[in-house]
């Protein structure tokens, strides 16, 4: 074994300059796994950022639905909860506010100014009151309040408080104004996230066990406040074994039917920061997806050192055979070799991941206030990335040098021509294996468990295995195509640039898919996600704009006279009433697998049926799928009919005639029938319920339903007006000057404009205009940003394969160097040797821009199907779309980039003497 090692070893070290690229793009992939795989480490310990932020051990929490006031949980709701055998604890918590100060700044009070005083104290804190034996959060110092212990005095501050007061255990504190204080022991101090906002004060203003910033028994409680004990809120932990969806859903309907109405928190501060836990799966899948793209970029960087190194030293494998080495021996020469490449890369990514993520704890200020390390989970990947990726690629290696027989050694194996025949065998089976994923996914529907999982897995296998079968007839055509063009753009023989990437065909064709993994997800990334943008963004059926009453009584009739307004179109101009009732039953199977489209509520919109729906110019530009606008006006002045999108059919089985029942919110014992009077198509009306506060009760909604407004307003107790919804008059309509011009008119201010349509709208009475521009360009601006963050690892991916192209090009130079002698001495000048080879990198670039093309846009496109089956987002069927100038834009720069990689080794060659190529070209020989 020691002398294997010695000579794996001897050539690792005859080509220097390609181990050190290949390394170089090896621990580029390990570091890009580190990288990502960290970061969901850090997510994980930096609980703070995810659903911990304000329920601590708690999955979810249950609170009053804010009806004329209304903030008490009924007592009934807790013993229910509590009888539930998913649910592990149900415990209540009580909130108010008093003043809270910690007596030991009494003793100086006197010497010390106004000032000083304000800063010691806080106007009013949040006291959490509960008796549960366990904290919401982890300890940070003392122990927990004792329920057992009626009559003590015990208190637990939140952490930061008690750091910004300077309290320990054992210090005292005075609950209460003037005479009516209670002194409290601080016993523990609980390590509740702190919820900072942009001004200051806490961001999330309902109660949730992370709002409170001191904790005391009920018993104390009751005697602090002079009253029963109340419940605020109830935090719920859920049994291991529980499916928190389906638990969320199944109890969605029966929380509306209490004599006070209550809801899971999913008002949009709590729901967002139970969203962000779903962030660390997200992360999880990336870091899952960087170390399957890391593998591929691993294999492929590492087959093609491997390879060259074979196809140059076949003779000298061939005398190792003949001085006695066996086959298993030579073998484990090509194995130690992408064993040490494998090993210098991991090392290699894992120190520089170590060195990124230290540096970006530094730049944090304090931020990553765990800090961030490699941890177990990182290492793991990185392992997987960098070893499984040179297993893969030294499989092909072993095979071909085991078969070298001694009789090679006599002769130099002939270099191949280029072939100039296109394999059509193979072209059509790799035609046939595209053909499968959008034939899956297309026609042959998914269901929605195992046939999701298992078309994704035949689908995009089948799809990326035809296209590698495909690549050899590309690489051919190519040559046989664009090497003549490109010999004319470029002033060169046409036979300089002919079989110069058919000569080693695979290697040419693994540096191609190389650069076209990154390339091509990039692409997918942009299909895919453009397509399914066109869903959330309003389209042209929106009318041009809204006024909302915000905490105004506007009567409908004083809303339609908006109409007169300069600049709104009269005729097209409607008062509206919204609400966001549930539905009865559980027609989308929420509970069962919840989306953007399977929710247990829908947002109802009352308005004229006739402005609405007909003449010849109607408010809405409707497409419709089912009924028609005329039978649809029929029925809805008829009462209790609506509208409703396509999809809502989709998802529930429904038809025109059929009936569902919603729950009104506010007389829940009272469910309304509604008939299904038409379904039309509404892209975009998602995101037009959620920026113009449509939502009112839950951020999520079912579909967009249009009912009569005197239906809505009678069924929903809506005695006035929530909206105006209008087009403008002209192109030349100004939206601050519509809405100077109804404030005048309504005698109501006006709330200021500003690009976020939600802005401003809590606690600001008055009227607020949202265009419909700008809802479309806030959610354009918001997803292009976040499909740009998912490109970025595809464009690192480009770069690092660059290594790989470069090694294949140094090789093929190498190989080339004795014709590029005789080439030179015959007259040919060191220019046109440098645009032969840049000629080569474009065309290994225009190889892979086909790949990548042809690729990318199947499986954006795909993936934006099979995304209606198993994404949350999923489930309103877009129409595709191409982003054709990003596309076009990162083809050619990978093309630019694919020259770029040649100039090293152009200028090289460029530089030497014909008698040196053709002494360096003997050599090889």
């Amino acid at each position: 074994m020691k002398k294997v090692i010695r000579v794996s070893l001897s050539f690792v070290r005859e080509r220097p300059h390609r181990v050190m690229l290949t390394s170089l793009a090896t621990i580029a992939a390990t570091c890009i796994v580190v990288w990502v795989a960290s970061g969901y480490d850090m997510l994980l310990k930096n609980f703070d950022i995810y659903s911990d932020l304000v329920l601590g051990r708690y999955e979810l929490a249950v609170a009053p639905i804010d009806l004329n006031g209304e903030t008490v949980v009924p007592a009934e709701v807790l013993s229910d909860l509590r009888n539930d055998s998913s649910v592990a604890a149900a415990d209540p918590f009580w909130g108010e506010m008093l003043k809270v100060r910690p007596l030991h700044a009494q003793k100086n009070e006197e010497a010390d100014s106004p000032s000083d005083q304000d800063s010691r104290r806080r106007p009013i804190s949040m006291i959490l009151t509960t008796d549960s034996r366990e904290p919401p959060f982890d300890m940070h110092a003392g122990r927990w309040l004792d329920p057992s212990r009626q009559g003590s005095h015990e208190i637990v501050v939140r952490a930061d408080v008690a750091h910004t007061w300077g309290l320990e255990t054992g210090d005292s504190v005075s609950i209460g104004d003037g005479d009516q204080t209670e002194p409290f022991q601080v016993i523990g101090i609980v390590d509740a996230p702190t919820i900072i906002g942009p001004g200051g004060e806490a961001a999330i203003q309902i109660i949730t066990p992370g709002s409170g910033e001191f904790f005391v028994s009920t018993a104390a409680a009751e005697k602090l406040f002079a009253k029963q004990a109340e419940i605020s809120m109830i935090g719920v932990a859920l049994q291991p074994d529980a499916d928190l969806t389906r638990f969320r859903f199944g109890w969605g309907p029966r929380l509306s039917r209490y004599s006070t109405p209550v809801q899971f928190q999913e008002l949009i501060d709590i729901e967002e920061a139970l969203d962000e836990s779903a962030s660390a799966q997200n992360v999880l899948i990336q870091s899952y997806a960087a170390t399957g793209i890391a593998i591929l970029i691993a294999m492929l960087v590492i087959f093609s050192t491997l390879s060259m190194g074979i196809t140059e030293r076949i003779r000298q494998y061939a005398i190792l055979r003949a001085i006695g080495f066996t086959r298993f021996e030579v073998g484990t020469l090509i194995a130690c070799e992408g064993l040490l490449l494998a090993a210098i890369g991991f090392v290699g990514g894992i120190l520089l991941g170590q060195l990124l993520l230290w540096m970006s704890v530094r730049a944090s200020g304090g931020l990553l206030h765990h800090g961030t390390s490699v941890g177990p989970f990182s290492l793991l990947l990185a392992g997987v990335a960098t070893f499984g990726g040179a297993f893969l690629a030294a499989l092909i290696p072993i095979w071909q040098v085991t078969s070298v027989k001694p009789i090679d050694a006599m002769a130099p194996r002939p270099q191949l021509a280029g072939l100039q025949a296109v394999p059509w065998k193979t072209v059509g089976l790799g035609l046939i294996l595209i053909c499968i994923n959008p034939l899956l996914i297309f026609l042959f529907l998914p269901d929605h468990t195992y046939g999701v999982t298992a078309t994704l897995i035949i689908g995009f296998g089948s799809l990326a295995v035809g296209f590698v079968l495909l690549s050899p007839g590309i690489v051919i055509l190519v040559d046989r195509w664009g090497s003549p063009v490109l010999a004319r753009l470029f002033g060169l023989d046409p036979k300089l640039l002919r079989s110069q990437i058919t000569n080693h065909l695979w290697r040419t064709v693994g540096a191609a898919i190389s650069i076209a993994i990154g390339t091509g997800l990039y692409i997918g990334i942009l299909v895919w996600g453009f397509t399914m943008l066109e869903a959330f963004i309003p389209g042209p059926w929106a009318p041009d704009a809204l006024i909302a009453f915000r905490e105004v009584e506007i009567p409908p009739e004083e809303a339609a006279a908006l109409a007169a307004v300069p600049g709104i179109d009269p005729e097209r101009c409607e008062p509206i009433v919204v609400e966001q009732p549930r539905l009865l039953n559980d027609l989308t199977n929420s509970a069962e697998r919840a989306s953007v489209t399977r929710q247990d509520n829908v947002v109802i919109i009352g308005i004229d049926p006739e402005g609405a729906f007909l003449g010849e110019h109607p408010l809405f530009d409707l497409e419709w799928v089912a009924g028609s606008p005329e039978s649809a006006v029929s029925l809805l002045q008829q009462g209790n009919a609506c509208v409703v999108p396509d999809h809502f059919l989709k998802e529930t089985g429904l038809v025109t005639g059929d009936q569902f029942t919603l729950v009104p919110p506010e007389n829940p014992d009272q469910p309304v029938k509604y008939t299904i009077a038409g379904a039309v198509r509404l892209p975009g009306w998602h995101w037009q319920t959620k920026l113009t506060g449509f939502r009112s009760r839950t951020h999520r909604a079912a579909a967009l339903a249009f009912a009569s407004y005197e239906s809505v307003a009678q069924n929903f107790n809506k005695p006035v007006a929530s909206y105006v919804w209008f087009d403008y008059a002209s192109n030349q309509s100004n939206p601050d000057q519509i809405l100077q011009a109804a404030q005048k008119q309504l005698q109501v201010p006006a709330i200021a404009a500003n690009d976020d349509p939600l802005a401003s709208s809590e606690g600001a009475p008055g009227l607020r205009m949202m265009p419909v521009e700008n809802i479309r360009a806030i959610t354009r601006g918001a997803a292009s940003r976040w499909i740009w963050m998912l490109s970025q690892i595809p464009l690192i991916t480009i770069l690092i394969a660059g290594f790989g192209v470069l090694n294949v090009i140094f090789a093929s130079v190498r190989s080339r160097r004795w014709e590029m002698g005789v080439l030179r001495s015959l007259g040919i000048t060191s220019w046109s040797l440098v645009l032969v080879v840049l000629a080569e990198g474009l065309l290994i670039g225009i190889v892979a821009g086909l790949i990548s093309f042809g690729f990318g846009m199947l499986a954006g496109w795909c993936g934006a199907g099979i995304a209606q089956y198993f994404s949350f987002f999923g489930g309103l069927h877009p129409d595709l779309s191409v982003p054709w100038f990003a596309i076009l834009s990162g083809l050619a720069g990978m093309l630019i980039f694919s020259v770029l990689i040649a100039v090293w080794p152009a200028v090289s060659v460029g530089k030497k003497r014909p008698l040196t190529l053709l002494q360096q070209g003997r050599g090889t020989i």
